[in-house]
């Protein structure tokens, strides 16, 4: 977590405040013990499990997981980077912020961009009074009511429209101040071949697009016709890039948030009116492919996306372009299909929201959205049909990582093709060895045990309640013998703290950390610990159980990858079965310490 501001303004900032007084500008605590408690503002909840704990300048809620320090709460109640929730805790503590001398070129560059955002601002502004005050927009407005639009969705979401002439908005900036080069570098205007600029957006239904804060970075504009482009966006400009912005975030992240999921739609009007209808946790993806930087974005509120794009075709394709996508990008990924080819829009219009939320709540997983695409977009009444069924549903069952899904899904296939299981299972384990170069199977992936998990947390938590069992866990473990994922990361910069400075301060480290591995440790800090010669022998059974537990992984990878080899008659097998015994040997070792041969 980068920001330009010095870290020992930072540092000093954090120590000035209170965390208890920051957050009680939001949530109401009352303090129990040596924490305070109130209910999230992160979720929907009646008993209160958010917990702040002063003398660890740390908050944690028990219900959402949310947790972090001062600068984490302010990041995620007010929506902002962490440059941005410096510049607020400093603005709340009356301190000013340090100045730092800029070039030429960045004064230059932040004018630019003010002058842009001024421009949006007087064009949205613009675009507003033309469609609900002058004749321009009279055929707009009945169009909008058409679709079901009332006056206060409409004021809500900021309609407007571009009345189709090629210089109403350019005259009008212009005699607000707007210069020429701003309107072009903000995509309101463009470039005559003669010289000179005029509108880009004319004769369109204007929807202005906002980043997180709520400032107007682009705009959207939709014709009323058949005329093409049905839908013409800004252009990239020096505050719009396409790819990470998503219609109604602004709007949509705090019920993000209290839903735990985001719902995704294609077009401006699919989100306005599931948003108008109560839905409030749906964004758009501006008409265009759905990108990594847009699902990092909703990772940020809540842990699953469900696409809702359209049910045709191309509806159905541009979501199987999204999910691969975000596949990989740690989301749970559901599907909502709405029945009879409907886009969200219309479904909503036609049947209510209350049928939407049974589409959403019925919505399905990412692998069986995928199985259902293969088999209805294949014949499959002949042998040629089957294989090539098969080859398709190949790849979608080769990356997922959940043996029991993919165990189902091929038993079901099997069963719709009334072929033989173990022949889909032979084909999956080819393309598998194909994908991978060799004959080894990837290790699967698992979470840690309930056991491992409660001693990787423990170690941790002793090692900031007192730094001197850190020689000890230097010389038996390394943060890579740590499995579960934000516990690796808090270790590692655990480990590279203590070996640099030797200090160990779980509210500074926060900043070092990504979201989720922030808030796990904020988590870790409420936990109670032992101390003495009880402390000692707790953190000795705790490198045991993650010794042990990453042996048992290692003798199971190279325990499948004998079989495996075994099955193909490759005679590497016995190499790998030889390893496999070596590893067991060295468990048995670690289980009875006192029967080792010396």
């Amino acid at each position: 977590m980068k920001t330009n501001t010095p870290d020992d303004f930072v540092d000093r900032l954090r120590d000035q405040s209170n965390i208890v007084d920051v957050i009680r500008d939001y949530v109401p605590l009352k303090q129990k013990g040596r924490s305070f408690w109130g209910c999230c503002p992160f979720h929907s909840e009646k008993t209160p499990s958010f917990s702040v704990t002063p003398d660890k300048g740390l908050f944690y809620c028990f219900g959402c997981q949310a947790g972090g320090n001062v600068f984490q709460f302010l990041m995620k109640v007010e929506n902002v980077g962490f440059g941005e929730s410096v510049k607020l805790l400093a603005h709340k503590l009356n301190v000013p912020m340090p100045e730092k001398e800029k070039s030429e070129a960045e004064v230059q560059r932040e004018r630019e961009r003010e002058a842009i955002y001024k421009a949006n601002e007087l064009a949205r502004n613009f675009f507003c009074s033309c469609l609900t005050k002058t004749a321009f927009g009279a055929a707009a407005l009945k169009y909008l009511e058409a679709r079901g639009l009332t006056p206060e969705t409409i004021a809500e979401f900021e309609i407007g429209f571009a009345p189709d002439s090629w210089d109403k908005l350019t005259l009008a900036l212009k005699g607000r101040g707007v210069s020429e080069e701003i309107l072009l570098k903000s995509g309101l205007g463009a470039s005559r071949p003669q010289g000179g600029v005029y509108d880009r957006f004319r004769g369109r239904i204007m929807f202005p697009i906002a980043e997180p804060r709520g400032r107007i970075i682009a705009f959207g504009g939709r014709v009323m016709d058949d005329t093409q482009p049905k839908y013409l966006n800004s252009p990239e400009t020096p505050v719009f890039n396409k790819r990470s912005v998503l219609y109604n975030l602004n709007r949509a992240y705090r019920q993000i948030r209290a839903a735990g999921r985001t719902v995704v739609v294609e077009g401006y009007m699919d989100a306005i009116t599931v948003a108008s209808h109560g839905i409030g946790n749906v964004v758009a993806s501006l008409g265009t492919a759905f990108t990594m930087e847009q699902a990092r974005q909703l990772l940020h509120h809540a842990p699953e996306i469900v696409f809702a794009y359209d049910s045709d075709v191309a509806g159905q394709l541009a979501t199987l372009r999204a999910l691969s996508v975000v596949r990989s990008g740690g989301a749970a990924v559901r599907v909502a299909t709405a029945p009879e080819g409907k886009d969200p829009d219309e479904f909503v219009r036609k049947h209510g929201a209350d049928a939407f939320r049974e589409v959403i709540e019925g919505a399905m997983g990412l692998l069986d959205f995928q199985m259902k695409q293969v088999l209805e977009q294949t014949k499959y009444n002949d042998l040629q049909g089957k294989v090539e069924v098969v080859s398709k549903a190949l790849p979608f069952l080769g990356a997922s990582d959940n043996a029991v899904e993919v165990n189902e899904h091929v038993r079901r296939l099997a069963d719709k093709l009334e072929i033989d299981e173990g022949s889909i299972r032979s084909e999956l384990r080819r393309w598998r060895m194909g994908q991978s170069g060799a004959v080894s199977m990837s290790p699967a992936k698992r979470k840690p045990d309930v056991k491992l998990y409660a001693a990787e947390r423990q170690i941790l938590r002793l090692l900031f309640e007192d730094r001197q069992y850190f020689p000890k866990l230097k010389a038996e473990l390394l943060p890579e013998n740590f499995q579960d994922e934000e516990h690796r990361k808090i270790a590692a910069a655990a480990w590279r703290n203590l070996e640099n400075d030797g200090q160990l301060v779980a509210g500074d480290l926060v900043n070092e950390l990504d979201s989720a591995a922030g808030q796990s440790l904020a988590k870790i800090m409420t936990m109670t610990v032992p101390s003495g010669k009880e402390a000692e022998q707790t953190i000795s059974d705790c490198i045991r159980t993650i010794l042990l537990a990453e042996l048992q992984n290692l003798y199971e990878n190279h325990r499948l990858k004998a079989d495996e080899l075994r099955q193909s008659n490759d005679e590497r097998y016995l190499q790998e079965l030889a390893e496999s015994q070596r590893i067991l040997s060295k468990i048995s070792e670690l289980k009875n310490p006192d029967n080792r041969v010396s």
